[in-house]
């Protein structure tokens, strides 16, 4: 279904056992510093948890760190998770290079210098977001004309696609909410209050009095709304058809689901992540906390052991429905797959699939989980593989 990245073919006469001279070259596509402090997860580079963070003192990486100056007037300096993760990877693997790429410094030949290229935070829907126009074109043609990309263009495309992995899960028999995605036709541009009245007449039909919306390309509750008991309360008709008068031109398409009473307030939401794969953790959600499940050795109680195995069931079943690439590493280096409670609990007990993610935020202050670290040893193994090295060994951290 998706292109695999093309391998490059080395020269095969150096002995099996031989160190190879060169070295394996890694970018990794960086976002913005203004972004990442207004996210505020950032990483102290003196962290004692995180000491390789510490190599961000040499004045080479002044352009990659974020000076903070605290309460008490002092001044910290942070770095955001992809340099934290670029490095892990100078400090542990002597022979890997890597490449720091920022949002305007991107292009094929840049990524055609390194071996892979790796998509960690900067995704086109940050740089919708953030970037101007000529940014983000420039972004999306880069990835569709670069076949050494992880994960590959059309992998980000599907995620990035919420109407295209919803339709794809619940074709593989993966439970979601009540669903339907609009289009922005020609019909919207001749006669927009005829248009949004046949889409609310779709979500009449579909029996939902609440929905939410999601645009493609939302990001961050950008975009998202919530709107109750339409058909009765005018004031909410009225939001909502100006939400689509403004909404529709913005996106090419905008997801309606059925509002899940509940799931925006204390009904919880499991966010499970996956490296390469493989469960890793989780963190739980509701409107006013975030923590890990006591199955974890967090503090959240409300889900007994039935529920919890069965969710984790679900979530590596999901995982292994994803569409796979076609080269050994055959998933993205991180997954994170929000699980949203609250539907009929003869429906799938009551748990459905709300998002996926392949750049997810991380929840670093809420869990233990060497979460950096085991991306950061992923990125090299990928790499190390794409690249074919002579031996396996060398590459691998002491």
């Amino acid at each position: 279904m998706y292109s695999s990245l093309t391998k490059k073919k080395r020269c095969s006469s150096t002995k099996q056992h031989a160190i190879p001279k060169e070295f394996i070259h890694i970018g990794i596509v960086v976002n913005y510093k203004a972004a990442e402090r207004k996210k505020k997860e950032l990483l102290n580079i003196r962290s004692r948890k995180m000491p390789w963070l510490a190599r961000a003192e040499d004045p080479k990486y002044n352009s990659l760190v974020i000076h903070h100056t605290t309460i008490r007037g002092v001044e910290q300096t942070y770095v955001a998770s992809d340099i934290a993760i670029g490095l892990y990877i100078e400090s542990y693997y002597p022979l890997v290079k890597v490449d720091y790429i920022t949002p305007d410094e991107i292009s094929v030949q840049r990524f055609r210098e390194n071996d892979l290229v790796f998509v960690i935070i900067y995704d086109l829907l940050e740089a919708f977001h953030l970037s101007d126009t000529e940014i983000f074109k420039n972004y999306e043609y880069t990835l569709q004309h670069s076949s050494n990309v992880y994960p590959p263009y059309e992998y980000q495309r599907f995620v990035n696609s919420k109407c295209s992995y919803y339709t794809y899960l619940e074709k593989n028999g993966i439970t979601i909410a009540p669903t339907f995605c609009s289009e922005k036709p020609a019909q919207f541009t001749k006669n927009p209050d005829t248009y949004i009245k046949k889409l609310l007449d779709n979500v009449k039909e579909h029996g939902w009095s609440s929905f939410v919306t999601k645009p493609l390309y939302g990001q961050e509750a950008i975009g998202f709304s919530k709107f109750i008991n339409v058909f009765e309360q005018p004031s909410q008709l009225r939001k909502a058809e100006e939400y689509l008068k403004k909404n529709i031109p913005l996106y090419k398409s905008i997801v309606f689901q059925k509002y899940i009473e509940g799931f925006d307030l204390d009904n919880p939401e499991i966010r499970t992540y996956f490296i390469n794969g493989v469960y890793a953790y989780s963190i739980i959600t509701t409107h006013k906390l975030y923590a890990q499940s006591i199955y974890e050795g967090g503090t959240y109680k409300k889900l007994s052991q039935d529920e919890w195995d069965f969710i984790m069931v679900f979530a590596k079943k999901v995982m292994r429905t994803l569409p796979t690439f076609s080269i050994r590493h055959s998933k993205p280096v991180l997954t994170r797959i929000d699980i949203g409670s609250g539907l009929d609990k003869t429906i799938n007990n009551g748990y459905f699939v709300n998002e996926i993610e392949f750049v997810p935020s991380l929840y670093i202050d809420n869990h233990n989980y060497p979460i950096l670290e085991k991306i950061s040893d992923t990125l090299v193994k990928i790499a190390k593989e794409y690249k074919q090295a002579d031996t396996i060994d060398v590459f691998f951290k002491e």
